[in-house]
């Protein structure tokens, strides 16, 4: 049984290699001990800076639209489901650059297109429409971007 300093001084180490944010560490709080005052540590992580919902929400989007593709609404939906705050995930998508996401929105495509099987035209463009879309990018986005691929 882990006392309630014993459990801050490890969610200190973890904040400290990595960005989290309020759920995941209340998580594994509860996970190491269920009679620990989850609120407490919490509360003192943020106030000495270890845990920081801003912080927390930009790493997020830069590392889920730069590194694995997605598109703003899987983003947003992503960091709903974690609990973050509606205003910082705002604050953090305002960080991303609309050509950018197009750019990277075109070059997913033309990747995609290459191993998708496809009768025609018409059923190219709608599976890897779907495809823009299942990676949170909005309907425009994708077929703009479709557009200037000339699919």
């Amino acid at each position: 049984m882990m006392t309630a300093d014993q459990i801050l001084s490890r969610m200190m180490a973890l904040c400290s290699r990595r960005e989290y944010c309020r759920r995941d560490i209340e998580k594994k709080i509860v996970a190491l001990s269920q009679e620990v005052d989850a609120a407490k540590i919490i509360d003192r992580l943020c106030k000495e800076k270890f845990l920081d919902e801003n912080r927390y929400s930009s790493a997020f989007v830069r590392d889920k639209s730069g590194l694995q593709g997605w598109g703003e609404a899987k983003i947003r939906y992503a960091l709903h489901t974690k609990g973050v705050e509606k205003e910082a995930v705002e604050a953090a998508l305002a960080l991303l650059d609309e050509d950018s996401q197009v750019e990277r929105l075109q070059k997913l495509l033309a990747l995609k297109a290459k191993s998708v099987k496809a009768d025609d035209a018409e059923q190219l463009r709608t599976k890897l429409l779907r495809f823009a879309l299942s990676r949170g990018f909005s309907y425009q986005q994708a077929g703009n971007a479709l557009k200037q691929l000339k699919l």
